[in-house]
């Protein structure tokens, strides 16, 4: 069964068969003397694979001396000790089957150029093609899989990719954090779409991933697409060169044929939207293999650099152990004592997901502000915060953090500061884009301006730490009805994916 049944006999096939059987029995129209062994248990819950791995465990219960009845297959179960142990490595899957793994940011285009290629790969060869796309609820902005099949024969296999041939990580801030590598196969291809120069690609792996390479002497290979997409005029979409990258990689198809789909597709998918879209797309291709690098892997790894944890470590005990695994894709390993036993989870807990999903960040100019705070009311993350406070909380201050005097009367003599969360920013400007404040002497610039991230990363950081320090306004003096006070207060809604 696909279904848990609290405080029910057995879940409802086996109840059912239990039922037939002995209906049979006492009708006597069942060739039975005596009733056979009948063993219930539950899969696939919450989500969870059904591989072939799990199946073969649930074979191997039925041959034991004793099976083990109402087992769970697919959850860890150290509680009730339910659980079938299977071999993760077991595999039905042919050799002549290519497997793929794309990671991807939600909104970059990488779910519809997979599924682009898949339409490619059937259409343009004999092979047969399957994908399944897995992504939250956060949709824009956090992490996307794609998981890819191809091959000569029907893909019957209804389950994720977990030993890939193939695996593309879209975004580097996602090697900071995640083991991108686990589900590679020996002799496998990793690329990296990174803004490193390609001799510097390799000092700027994290250590688990070097090691990770090595050991499968897998090839790796890099490409600024993002250097690509701007030089071409396509903005953040990268989904073009990184699908041109992995066709001429893969060998699914040669690569002068692979192009030429390519090009063929972008025609049919962009030809709606005018010509200067589809001509952005066949630059993009056109200058992709140009920019395609090969990382050298050496005989051993050399980095010291470790992957940074998922949650932040002030985070509670719960949320670094159980929510921390589940941000950090490994919440299917999880054993069910990690949960409450009454099934609550904790609230407010985005505050300690830190995405660190920008490669750009506002930076506030104190002398060019004049207050109005609609860049705090336009964040849909409340990731850029004002407030509003006695000077004397300045004591401790980090050098870099910024304030002013506050320019409305009712708070003459008050320190006014402006702080953005690096890490939880998602860049996607629109604070910059409401904001009315102009620097006279440079008229591109306003009070708030686009920056990179990564070298402020660690000096905003801390100076976010120390503004949540700072005392709250006591909300009596707070005049709730016009916006520059109202955006003082603590938004009670934060980090919530909507945007970017």
């Amino acid at each position: 069964d696909r279904t848990k049944e609290p405080g029910a006999l057995g879940e409802p096939l086996y109840v059912d068969c239990i039922a037939a059987l002995n209906e049979g029995l006492s009708s006597r129209w069942r060739p039975h003397t005596a009733m056979p062994l009948v063993v219930g248990g539950r899969y696939g819950l919450s989500s969870k694979e059904f591989t072939p791995a799990m199946v073969k465990a649930t074979l191997d219960n039925l041959s034991a001396a004793k099976p083990k009845n109402h087992f769970t297959v697919g959850i860890e179960d150290d509680v009730t000790q339910t659980s079938l142990a299977y071999d993760p490595e077991f595999s039905t899957e042919s050799d002549q089957v290519i497997r793929a793994l794309f990671y991807g940011l939600g909104a970059d285009g990488t779910v519809g150029a997979n599924k682009n290629s898949i339409k490619i790969i059937g259409e343009e060869t004999d092979n047969y093609a399957q994908g399944y796309f897995v992504y939250d609820s956060k949709k824009s902005g956090s992490m996307t899989i794609s998981h890819l099949r191809f091959g000569p024969q029907p893909i019957r296999s209804t389950y994720l990719v977990s030993n890939a041939n193939f695996v593309a990580c879209h975004q580097p801030v996602f090697l900071e954090r995640y083991d991108m590598l686990r589900n590679l196969n020996p002799g496998g291809t990793f690329l990296l779409n990174s803004p490193c120069k390609p001799e510097e690609v390799w000092d700027q792996l994290p250590r688990p991933t070097q090691e990770a390479l090595v050991s499968k002497r897998a090839r790796c290979y890099t490409i600024d697409a993002r250097r690509v997409a701007e030089e071409t005029g396509m903005g953040g979409r990268i989904n073009t060169i990184m699908q041109v990258c992995f066709f001429a990689l893969s060998g699914v198809l040669p690569k002068d044929e692979a192009i030429e789909a390519i090009k063929k597709s972008i025609k049919k998918t962009y030809g709606r939207k005018g010509d200067e879209i589809v001509q952005q797309n066949l630059a993009a291709v056109d200058q992709t293999l140009a920019n395609l690098f090969e990382v050298k892997v050496p005989e051993q790894a050399n980095g010291s650099r470790q992957l940074l944890p998922p949650v932040s470590a002030r985070a509670p005990k719960y949320v670094r152990e159980v929510l921390g695994r589940i941000v950090g894709g490994q919440g299917d390993d999880l054993p069910v004592s990690a949960f409450a036993p009454d099934g609550s989870f904790p609230t407010a807990t985005a505050q300690y997901e830190k995405r660190n999903l920008a490669l750009e960040i506002p930076v506030w100019d104190e002398a060019v502000c004049i207050q109005c705070a609609k860049c705090v009311a336009i964040c849909p993350h409340a990731s850029i915060r004002m407030k509003v406070y006695d000077a004397q909380h300045l004591a401790g201050a980090p050098p870099t953090f910024k304030s002013t005097a506050a320019r409305l009367p009712e708070w003459k003599g008050l320190k006014f500061s402006l702080q953005v969360a690096p890490e939880d920013c998602t860049g996607c400007e629109l604070c910059v884009e409401v904001c009315p404040a102009r620097n006279k002497s440079e008229a591109r610039l306003k009070a708030i301006n686009m920056r990179p991230q990564p070298p402020l990363r660690e000096q905003e950081g801390a100076n976010w730490d120390f503004f949540l320090s700072l005392p709250e306004m006591d909300r009596r003096r707070i005049k709730v009805t016009t916006l520059r006070q109202q955006q003082v207060m603590q938004p009670l809604f934060e980090f919530s994916g909507a945007c970017a």
